[in-house]
Parts: C-alpha cells; sequence; structure tokens
C-alpha cells in the first residue's frame, strides 16, 4: 500500500472502479447511481442498482490501512455467519472479494438498510429509546456470545479462507486471556506518555502521563490477580451508538455495523465496553445511568439464561472498565482533533477523574 492518507485514498476511487467492484462480484447488476458516504475511515458507499429489480445496496472497501486485510477479510464472514446464526440485526451479505489485482481489497457488497446514525449525537434520543436500544444491545451480544466457545483469545481474522482466532507475530493468541488484557495495558500505557495512540494529532502529547507510572503500577499487580476469566466467544468490542442504524420514531435498532475488527475475547470484557460506550455516566447522574445499565444486564441474563452478574464478573469488569477508559484517553486526539479546546480539556477531565477513583 500507499502513504496517502486515508481520505485522499478513499477519494480516488473512481465511479468507474466502483463499477469494476460490483462487476467482479455481480457480473449482471448495473449501477445506476454511487452516493460515497463521508463518514468512516474506508471506502463506503450506496449504489442504485439493477439486479434486474432496482434496490439500494452498500459497497465497503478496506482502504484506511487501520485494519489489516486478514483482519478486515473476516467482516463479511461474520456478518453472514451472525445474519445465519442468530437474531441480531446485520445487513446481508451478497458477496466478497479478498484480494483483487486491481481494485482495494478487501471488499464486498451488503444490503442497504434504513436507519439513523446517532455518533456523538446520543443525548438527542429519549432516555425511553435509549432504554430499548439498551436492553437489544443485552439480547443481541448475548446472542452473539452464544457462537462460542472459541479456541484462544485474539484477534478475529481469516487464514486459509476461513474465520479464525489468529496466531501470528504481530496478531498472538493468549491462552489465559489476562495474559492478553496485561499486554494491551502495556501497549496503552506507553503510548500514553507521548500523546496516545495518534501522537500527530495531540495538542498536549504529555496530557496524561503523569498518571502512567501509577496506573501501571495498579494493573501490574490487579489483572494477574482476576479471577479466572470465562471462556473466550466472539465479542464486538467497539458496540457503540456510531455504530448502530436506528429508528428513533419506534426507538428500535434497525442494524449493528463494523464487523471488521472483532476479537476472542471473555464476555465480561465485551459488557464492560458495551457499557462504556452505551451509558454516559456525566451526563445522566447515578440513578438514571443504573437504571440503563440494569435494563442492559437484565436483557443478556434474561437470554443466556446459565449467566449470572456474580461477584467476580462484576469484579473483573471493574477492571476492564479502566482498560477501556485508558484506551478512550489514548484514542483522545483522534476521536476529538475537531472540537474545541474546552471541549477536549474537559473530556480530559473527566477520564482524569475516573482513573484516579482507582489510584
Amino acid at each position: 500500500m500507499t502513504s496517502e492518507t486515508p481520505k485522499s485514498r478513499s477519494e480516488k476511487i473512481t465511479d468507474s472502479e466502483v463499477r469494476g467492484m460490483v462487476e467482479a462480484l455481480k457480473p449482471r447488476w448495473r449501477v445506476d447511481a454511487i452516493e460515497r458516504s463521508p463518514h468512516g475511515t474506508d471506502f463506503v458507499a450506496i449504489l442504485d442498482v439493477r439486479t434486474p429489480k432496482r434496490r439500494s445496496v452498500v459497497l465497503k472497501a478496506t482502504t484506511a490501512g487501520f485494519v489489516d486485510p486478514i483482519i478486515a477479510q473476516s467482516e463479511p464472514r461474520l456478518l453472514t455467519l451472525v445474519n445465519r446464526e442468530t437474531n441480531i440485526p446485520v445487513p446481508a451479505v451478497f458477496g466478497y472479494c479478498d484480494d483483487h489485482e486491481r481494485y482495494p481489497a478487501p471488499f464486498y457488497l451488503m444490503e442497504y438498510i434504513e436507519g439513523e446514525n446517532y455518533e456523538g449525537q446520543a443525548e438527542e434520543l429519549s432516555i425511553d429509546v435509549r432504554g430499548t436500544l439498551l436492553r437489544e444491545a443485552g439480547q443481541n451480544l448475548a446472542e452473539l456470545h452464544e457462537l462460542g466457545p472459541l479456541a484462544a483469545a485474539g484477534k478475529v481474522g481469516v487464514q486459509n479462507g476461513e474465520l479464525t482466532v489468529l496466531d501470528t507475530e504481530k496478531y498472538p493468541r493468549s491462552d489465559d486471556f489476562r495474559d492478553k488484557v496485561l499486554a494491551d495495558c502495556e501497549e496503552t500505557l506507553d503510548s500514553l506518555t507521548n500523546g496516545g495512540f495518534y501522537p500527530e494529532l495531540a495538542d498536549d502529547p504529555t496530557r496524561f502521563a503523569d498518571l502512567v507510572p501509577e496506573v501501571r503500577e495498579y494493573l501490574q499487580a490487579k489483572v494477574p490477580a482476576m479471577s479466572t476469566p470465562g471462556e473466550p466467544t466472539y465479542c464486538h468490542w467497539d458496540y457503540r451508538f456510531g455504530n448502530l442504524l436506528i429508528d428513533p420514531e419506534a426507538g428500535e435498532t434497525q442494524a449493528v455495523l463494523d464487523w471488521a475488527n472483532l476479537s476472542a475475547a471473555e464476555p465480561a470484557n465485551n459488557l464492560a465496553q458495551a457499557e462504556f460506550y452505551l451509558l454516559n455516566p456525566e451526563a445522566d447522574g447515578p440513578q438514571q445511568t443504573n437504571h440503563l445499565r440494569e435494563t442492559f444486564r437484565a436483557a443478556y441474563t434474561e437470554t443466556r439464561t446459565e449467566w449470572s452478574f456474580d461477584e467476580p464478573i462484576r469484579e473483573r469488569m471493574d477492571v476492564y472498565r479502566l482498560v477501556c477508559r485508558l484506551g478512550a484517553m489514548a484514542c483522545l486526539p483522534l476521536w476529538y482533533q475537531d472540537a474545541s479546546v474546552e471541549r477536549r480539556d474537559e473530556r480530559a477531565n473527566e477520564h482524569r477523574a475516573f482513573v484516579e477513583q482507582y489510584l
């Protein structure tokens, strides 16, 4: 690949290339219109096609370089698996290509689903709608976790054309999930000494550096001492409002998106991540936050009847919440690159206050 930015590479996918990619997957389909999406890092376009019946479909191609092809190739396969084995609302996949000599790959065609995206705007949704979305999230993640257990903890990718938990030098497996958690924490903490995961965007590269030694000491003691994690399974680590298509009137999830970067992890980790993304204690306050959290957890246990949020699981989730917060701190330069200095500082202060509760 080249050193071009994700945006410039995506913009250089011409209409002719789009039609060629569709033809490679569906030779009899004809593209009548192309609408490029301004969202996301990879190339996404909504296409009007004749199949011969007119319909809208979505073409997605990996162009940004943020996700390795060996992992990106898993997305259409995971969508197909989830569509076949669960009731989680996901787009149907019409075809995919892992590698191509002319076009950026992997790429695939999937069903277009109507719905609104509330990336960064969840506060516009009523509490009743958010309650419905939290309940559906609990049900959806419970069904996803039932697709396990998997062989080990790690990154889900494709080898020899099949979904697998990768075991490579870059993406090693872990037989004990605690080892992976601690290794990821070390990497995140190292990044926080110099601007996080996106140092080129950091306005203050040492914003959180003073916290690193004490947090590192805490996690090096705490993570290995955690109770034994559950068996790893498929985990959608980025289950957030920005990856949902929502019917705001009915208050229902129309589609769960972004299956390109799944982990094999214990369910408690995924649940802690989802709560981190879907709950907003700073804005909602403790009472409303607790209500939404219990809605989410009750839906999960009603779907996975053998599951219980017992004390060891809750204790591990408490550690995982800190891990999620550290990741958000490392991503702050990217997530808030267009925000005002005041908004970045406000969010940084929220992060700092959360972390200091553990110290």
